[in-house]
């Protein structure tokens, strides 16, 4: 059984925006990991996750969220969610993860928010 996960990755003034659509889980986990690591080892720490589209996410989706968070930081950048909605929205509600990220209505916002602080916000 496989899952579908689009993703597009798009660089906008030392930032990444990595557009996801479609479902995060076990399955399709693993492209989102290799994609955003992809970008770390390219110097590109400041990330946006454009979750959007995304219409279904597991415990595994959010844990790549949580491992690339911390990834990110490590670098010196930082992880923002844009566009938090449905089953995300709501996971990261009853774990009480919603505070762990940056959180953001859309990507406008993200890209706003990180040119206006630090690499840490």
């Amino acid at each position: 059984m496989t899952t579908r996960l689009d993703l597009s990755v798009h660089r906008h003034e030392g930032a990444s925006v990595i557009a996801l659509t479609g479902e995060l889980d076990k399955l399709s986990g693993p492209r989102l990991r290799d994609v955003m690591v992809a970008q770390l080892d390219d110097g590109v720490c400041r990330l946006v996750l454009d979750v959007t589209g995304l219409r279904f996410c597991d415990s595994t989706g959010l844990w790549i969220m949580l491992e690339l968070q911390r990834r990110a930081v490590a670098a010196g950048g930082c992880l923002r969610l844009a566009g938090v909605h449905g089953v995300l929205g709501r996971i990261l509600t009853i774990t009480g993860l919603a505070g762990a990220f940056s959180l953001d209505p859309d990507v406008p916002a993200s890209l706003r928010a990180m040119s206006s602080s630090t690499p840490y916000a």
